[in-house]
């Protein structure tokens, strides 16, 4: 018996404010591509799904009444074996798969942007492959961080040992630490309004890393775009829901039926109806609070299920290569585009499906452009 539709539930409103400024936005390769462990981020354990496959994203914000330029977070410096002594030590310890060709300012640099027109830089949260190397850009750069970022982190290593960058990243720049209160709440997340009209909103989103941030932009008029950051790390852990479940044929670009698909799923009843996986919530996990993390998740699935909103979150192996990357275009138009819809269930290709062979986005640690260790660990001379 061929598969129904299934009659979606409603979501909770998202309280965004109707009227607004807008910002032009683009979306930035940072070159850095990691494989990893799903267990130390997601849970439960999908068999034949043992590493993820995570790019990493960032973006340029352009205020289109004022000019003003933003980058909401910076990637991974290209020599990360140079990071602070624990932060490498992590790295090696925990991350099989990295591979990161060029550093961020590299890249805008090359696609032609003037580095000293950025005001600031929203760093969603202090993991190495988030903050980059400030000490790359102008010290007239400011970074935005989340509550509690200055006490763990500044002045920088080694002075502050946890911290994920040398002191000369924050020598004579600006550290401006976001605090947010219950006044100023959108799509359940506190916030706080980065231009003061509605163009950009800051949102607290707590769970994975101390003072963890995201943003919500205003790309048009009634049209959004959610940046994520690591709000989570994997689609399939706010996809599908009851608010849009998986529909029984998926188009990627032929028709598959879902049934291939939902055979993985650790909730076989509910497979076209909840989320594949949870944050991780082990001794090992990359997530600081798991509870928490589920809690802003669940205020993602809402966002998701809003037309107007296009979610994007920073390790997202379905959105490469399916919009116009910096330097050669802009998401603005990415409602009229279809964008959305033609990228919601393209994360479902990087489940284990019978008969597909694994493919890994990085085969091992690669050092200025070499392999230097296998997935397994195994060094290579």
């Amino acid at each position: 018996m061929p598969l129904q539709d299934i009659t979606p539930e409603a979501a909770p409103p998202l309280g965004i404010p109707k009227q607004g400024g807008t910002c032009s936005l683009s979306i930035i390769d940072t070159t850095c591509s990691l494989t990893v462990p799903a267990k130390t981020l997601v849970e439960p354990a999908i068999p034949g799904h043992e590493l993820i496959n995570l790019p990493t994203v960032a973006f340029l914000i352009t205020h289109s009444a004022s000019g003003r330029q933003l980058l909401f977070d910076l990637g991974c410096r290209k020599d990360f074996w140079n990071l602070p002594r624990p932060i490498a030590e992590i790295i090696d310890a925990k991350v099989p798969g990295i591979k990161v060709d060029r550093n961020l300012v590299d890249i805008l640099i090359e696609g032609g942007m003037d580095i000293a027109n950025l005001e600031a830089a929203i760093v969603s949260h202090h993991h190495y492959d988030h903050i980059g190397d400030p000490s790359t850009f102008p010290a007239s750069m400011d970074l935005v961080v989340g509550p509690g970022f200055s006490v763990q982190f500044l002045p920088g290593y080694p002075t502050s040992e946890a911290s994920p960058a040398f002191e000369n990243a924050f020598e004579g720049r600006s550290v401006r630490e976001m605090t947010f209160s219950d006044q100023l709440t959108v799509a359940g997340f506190r916030a706080h309004d980065y231009f003061a009209d509605g163009s950009l909103y800051i949102l607290d989103s707590p769970g994975h890393a101390i003072g963890h941030l995201s943003a919500l932009v205003r790309t048009t008029s009634d049209t959004f775009v959610f940046l994520g950051g690591d709000i989570c790390h994997f689609n399939g852990a706010f996809r599908p829901t009851k608010y849009v479940p998986m529909p029984p044929l998926l188009l990627s670009p032929t028709a598959y039926a879902c049934s291939l698909f939902t055979g993985c799923h650790p909730d076989p009843s509910n497979a076209r109806t909840s989320p594949y996986y949870k944050p991780c919530s082990s001794a090992d996990s990359w997530y600081l609070d798991p509870p928490r993390a589920c809690q802003s998740i669940e205020h993602l699935k809402a966002l998701d299920a809003d037309d107007r909103v296009l979610v994007l979150i920073a390790h997202d192996p379905s959105i490469m290569n399916k919009f116009p990357f910096f330097p050669n275009g802009v998401l603005d138009d990415w409602h009229e585009a279809g964008w959305k819809q033609g990228i919601r269930w393209r994360f479902l290709d990087e489940l284990p499906v019978d008969g597909k062979a694994k493919e890994y986005l990085v085969s091992g640690t690669y050092m200025n452009g070499k392999m230097v260790k296998t997935l397994d660990g195994t060094k290579v001379e």
